[in-house]
This record gives structure tokens, sequence and C-alpha cells, in this order.
């Protein structure tokens, strides 16, 4: 939140200031009040001949300039009263008195100025600009302090903000120190590590990395440490608090710089199943490379817009042809009807493969044609769905071939 400090001070600066000239004796009072209204155009002054009433009426004026002396209540009585009520209140003694000891006792008690009645017109000048200027410094003073409060609540509330989510966010956040000790952690470390906040603060944060992986983590943790801009990612496992290793993928930022932070932000995630379905995919597609390689009938992994994927040896020494230049052709016929098992067609102008991958179904024995750069073809297929990756793929056995 921005906050400009120097026009609010300049306005609270040319506010009109409201003054009560205090004094016992009326035509002294209104000459007074009427001197500093006609010296400057921001005075507004009250004249008050009881100075008993001034107390009552504190929070309507800027500043209050007093007589000292006054039968009921003299100027510092009236200054210890009021000095109980507010302490910042500007209060100037006016007075044509001039013993040390009034003066002496009046800054005692906190007086802001201490102006004699001497002189001519002159002496309202005086009175006037130091008016002027105690009340502006008042004026200035309170609004810094309002806008640092501002600013401080600003920083609070984002602060605050800036925790909440933190404390309610699914991904894990921590703050290390340059050590790479744990100084903060979040909530949900604890759904990912299973250790609860306070058991990993003041620890080390390479302790329960696996020995395996704690050199590399460390070296990128101290390459960020001598350039601040480098924002390193390493994927690590870390021993939960069960005993299993857990694979955490964890991202870095130095902030330690930053007096608000002061420490090494880590955003981290257990991406454990991710690596374990990876891993899955990897041996089925391990697995399916072993059978396309043993299998001795021709088989073919095909999209469903029946462009071939994949080939065998066999497939490419049936066709003859190599078996990267089957990768990538369409060998079937859109026009070409195909029939199921029981004889059945299927519906005209759509491939074989296509409709396996729609229906999810197998289907065998089907006559069909295939043209090829080698040649043209008669082919018994079937045809089978797998889901592969990111869409189903069909694989397709050649039972049977002969030319056209």
């Amino acid at each position: 939140m921005a906050i400009n400090s120097t026009s609010a001070s300049e306005a609270a600066i040319e506010r009109p200031i409201s003054v009560a000239c205090v004094d016992d004796y009326a035509e002294l009072c209104d000459l007074t009040a009427e001197g500093l209204e006609s010296t400057s155009g921001r005075l507004r002054a009250t004249p008050i001949t009881d100075p008993e009433t001034v107390t009552d009426r504190l929070d309507e004026f800027d500043c209050i300039v007093s007589d000292y002396e006054m039968p009921s209540t003299d100027g510092l009585e009236l200054l210890r009263q009021v000095r109980v009520l507010d302490d910042d209140i500007p209060f100037i003694l006016f007075t044509s008195e001039g013993s040390e000891n009034v003066a002496s006792d009046a800054i005692s008690l906190g007086v802001t100025d201490y102006i004699t009645k001497s002189g001519g017109s002159e002496r309202f000048t005086r009175l006037a600009h130091r008016v002027e200027s105690v009340v502006d410094a008042r004026r200035a003073t309170e609004q810094i302090e309002r806008t640092r409060e501002q600013a401080t609540e600003a920083i609070r509330t984002e602060r605050a903000r800036f925790r909440a989510l933190i404390e309610h966010s699914p991904a894990t956040v921590c703050v290390l120190d340059d050590t790479g000790t744990f100084q903060y952690v979040s909530p949900s470390m604890e759904e990912v590590t299973g250790f609860a906040p306070r058991e990993l603060r003041g620890e080390s944060a390479f302790d329960r990395v696996h020995d395996e992986d704690r050199e590399r983590v460390e070296r990128e943790f101290a390459k960020s440490l001598s350039n601040p801009d480098y924002r390193p990612t390493v994927e690590y496992r870390f021993r939960h608090k069960s005993g299993d290793w857990r694979c955490i993928e964890s991202r870095g930022a130095n902030r330690l710089d930053d007096p608000d932070i002061d420490g090494f932000i880590v955003n981290s995630r257990d991406i454990s199943e991710r690596r374990e379905t990876e891993r899955r995919l990897r041996r089925e597609r391990d697995l399916t490379d072993r059978i396309l390689e043993v299998s001795p009938t021709p088989l073919l992994l095909m999209e469903r817009d029946g462009h071939i994927r994949r080939a065998n040896d066999r497939a490419a020494e049936v066709f003859g042809m190599e078996r990267q230049e089957l990768i990538g052709l369409s060998p079937a016929e859109p026009s070409v009807t195909f029939r199921n098992a029981d004889g059945e067609p299927i519906a005209d102008g759509e491939y074989l493969w296509e409709v396996v991958a729609s229906a999810g179904t197998a289907i065998r024995g089907v006559d069909c044609e295939a043209s090829l750069p080698s040649g043209d073809f008669w082919l018994t297929v079937s045809a089978s769905p797998m889901s592969g990756e990111d869409r189903t793929l069909v694989v397709v056995s050649v039972d049977d071939i002969g030319p056209l």
C-alpha cells in the first residue's frame, strides 16, 4: 500500500488553526484574538475570559495562548490542568510577567513556549508566527506517526495474509538459514514427511536426505548461496517418519538478504506417485518392446487414425520392407468394408483400429486389404485396444497375408 506522507503533511500544515486566547481581562483578550487573526489568515482565534472552561473545550482548539496573571486560575494552573488531559497540545504563555521563576515553572509543567507582551503590534506578529510554527510542527509529527502506523499496519496485514496462505496451503514451504537448518516449516510438511513442524525446526534439512542424493542437494544449495539469482530445482529421496523413502521435488530461492524473510525459501512436493507411475509405464513399454521383438506373428502398433507407430521384424519381413519404412504409413483403405468374426460388416469408411479404439473391445479374424509401397495385400487381422500415455493405441496382429 503506497502512502504519500509528503503531500499528506503539506495538506495538514495548510489547514486553518483554531486558537484559544485566554485572559480574564476581556479587552486584552479581544485585542489578542484580533491581533492574531489580522496577522495571519490561517488563525481562527476564540477569546475566553474564564480559564476554568478551557479544559472542557480542548478538542475545539489546535493551540492555547494564555495570560499568566489571572485571579481564579492563573496560567500555570491552567497549564497543569491541560497537561493532565493532553500532553501534546501546544500551550503558549503570553504574559507581561517576565519572572525567570515563572518561566522555569512553566517549562517544568510542559509549556510549549513563553512569550512576553512587550512591544506594539509586532508582538502579535511574533505570537502568530510562533503559533503557526508549533501547530504545524505538531501536525507534521502526528501525520508522520499516522503514516508510520498505517505502513506498519499494512505490513502487518500483508504478513498475516501471507502467513495464512502459507499455513493453509497444500504446498509445503520451509525457510532455511545459511547452514540449511529449518527455521520455519509449514503445517503441510507433516503430510509429506510425517514430521510435525516442531520436530523439524532447528534440524538440518540435509540429515534425512538419502546418502546417494545428499551431496548433489548440498551442492545446489551452496550454488544458490553464492549466487542469489540462481533458483535450484532438485529431486531427491527423503526419509519419511515411517522410515520409507519419498521422492521429493524442491525449488529454492535465496532470500537471505531480504530483511522480511532472512532465509532460504524452499517449496517442496511429493512426487513419489508420479515417479512410480513413470517407472510402471517404462516397464510396460519395455515389456511391449520385448513382446514385439520375440513374437513370431507380424505385429503393428497403430494410432487410432490408422498410421503405423511401431512394427516388429516379422511384420517388416512379410511386407517386404524395412521396419523404419513402415513407421508412419497407413496401410488401410478407407473404402474397405471390414467384417468381424461373425461375418457382420463394420461401418463403411472407418478404419478398423479406430473402431477398436473407440469401442474399447477386441476384434478378431477380420478380412481387409492393404496398399503399401511394397505391394497390395489381402490380410486377415485381429486388433486389441491398448492404453498408452495420453491416448489409446491398437495392437494389430496379421493372422494371414497374401498378395492381391
